[in-house]
């Protein structure tokens, strides 16, 4: 027994020495490994944050790209008015994010695609056909005319075949901006909202407010009254012969009217009968330059610059306003019948535009 506990006391003894030795050698690589590892939590929380250099090379690289992408929108001739009305058409159809933008596009794109698939797969056929029958018409027996025949069906084929390649060439591109757009449509959606002005913050898209003029609405609504009893004057006293000019204002105002009926216009509702509401149709058709059944801006203003009311831009927007019951910035065929039929009263002294 007491050999036993002679043989454990000098290995405790032996290890204790063993330990002692290695130590001083122990311990600068733990004091080398110490400082390693907070470096790397360091490195490990600056990636976490965004603040490491990979990091500020990729912001840097994406601020450069949707740069090059505003400039290239600009230079094909989008401008800041155009880009707020393309970020309000996206807006009512519901592309207020850029995942809702990118299912837009998607969609779009996809419709084309489809339309000129079919497209493709006519045109193919149609060269398949005149070539197999220009094959056919070389086996058979010569008649009279075969050979330009043949030569037709070979000219068609062909003709038909450069409108495969042209259709392949258009689904091509279709695809790639089809995929470019709905994989960076935030990126899009950035670049236009830059183009118009700066956005709301949260990645909506309305656009900042301009600073609201003050107009005198009571001067607008008085320029506006006076615009329909000279209107009311002139149609009293004009000609109704049958003109080839008023035979097209004719045709014209019946347009509109057919147009409106099938909106829901009905002339009664207004206290009218159908030649007066066809004699307010010939007014409206003739500043309605591009016969989208409403007026806009530049045409309301033609329309007062006619009559002699010279009103300046925020005046016009002001009686835009005024007239614009359903609040999408133009006057349609029935804005224009209540502006006719009743006098307008503004509700405030000033509005801001």
């Amino acid at each position: 027994m007491m050999m036993q506990l002679s043989h454990l006391q000098s290995c405790q003894l032996t290890c204790g020495h063993r330990l002692s030795s290695l130590r001083p050698t122990l311990l600068p690589g733990l004091h080398a490994a110490a400082p390693r590892q907070r470096r790397q939590q360091h490195l490990l929380t600056r990636a976490k944050e965004g603040d490491s250099p990979k990091g500020d090379w990729s912001k840097d690289k994406k601020s450069k790209e949707d740069g090059k992408l505003v400039e290239s929108m600009k230079k094909g001739g989008l401008d800041k008015a155009t880009a707020q009305r393309i970020l309000k058409v996206w807006e009512e159809t519901g592309a207020s994010s850029p995942e809702g933008l990118r299912k837009l596009l998607l969609g779009r794109s996809l419709r084309t695609v489809g339309t000129v698939a079919l497209q493709l797969l006519l045109d193919a056929g149609a060269s398949w056909g005149a070539y197999s029958t220009g094959n056919s018409l070389g086996q058979q027996a010569d008649f009279f005319g075969r050979v330009g025949i043949q030569y037709l069906a070979y000219f068609l084929g062909s003709y038909f075949a450069i409108g495969v390649v042209f259709d392949l060439f258009t689904l091509g591109v279709l695809g790639t901006s089809a995929f470019q757009y709905s994989t960076n449509s935030g990126a899009f959606l950035k670049a236009v909202q830059d183009v118009a002005g700066s956005g709301r913050e949260g990645g909506g898209l309305r656009i900042a407010e301009k600073a609201a003029t003050a107009v005198n609405t009571a001067k607008v609504a008085g320029a506006l009254n006076t615009i329909t009893q000279m209107l009311k004057e002139g149609m009293g006293s004009s000609s109704s012969d049958g003109t080839a000019e008023n035979t097209l204002s004719n045709l014209s105002a019946f347009l509109t009217l057919q147009k409106a009926e099938e909106k829901g216009f009905k002339a009664s509702d207004y206290g009218l009968d159908d030649a007066q509401a066809g004699q307010i149709a010939v007014i409206f058709a003739k500043y309605d330059l591009n016969d989208d059944m409403r007026l806009e801006k530049s045409e309301l203003n033609s329309l007062f610059r006619a009559e002699g009311q010279q009103l300046d831009d925020n005046e016009v927007k002001a009686a835009i306003k005024l007239l614009d019951k359903n609040n999408d910035g133009f006057i349609e065929f029935d804005e224009f019948v209540q502006w006719w039929q009743n006098k307008v009263e503004p509700k405030e002294a000033e509005m801001k535009v």
